[in-house]
């Protein structure tokens, strides 16, 4: 397993509210649900921001498989 340890501020926050939630105001004290779905994936994607050389460009699960430089695959019709 490589680990990269970051120098510099992560560029999102993601430590939530905590016990401090945001104040909502809707009309009539309305309220609301909201549901969130966490996906976990079978494998950790490159990241730039986690010190990798490039972002994914293809994903499979065909172990091996090369990704197209400079193209994004889904995108090709």
């Amino acid at each position: 397993m490589h680990e990269t340890e970051l120098n510099h501020d992560y560029p999102r926050d993601l430590a939530g509210y905590g016990g401090q939630p945001p104040v909502a105001n809707w009309p009539g004290q309305a309220r609301i649900a909201v549901q969130f779905v966490l996906n976990i994936e079978e494998g950790a994607e490159n990241n730039v921001l986690h010190g990798d050389a490039g972002s994914e460009q293809f994903l499979s699960d065909i172990i091996g498989a090369d990704s197209y430089p400079d193209r994004h695959i889904v995108n090709d019709g």
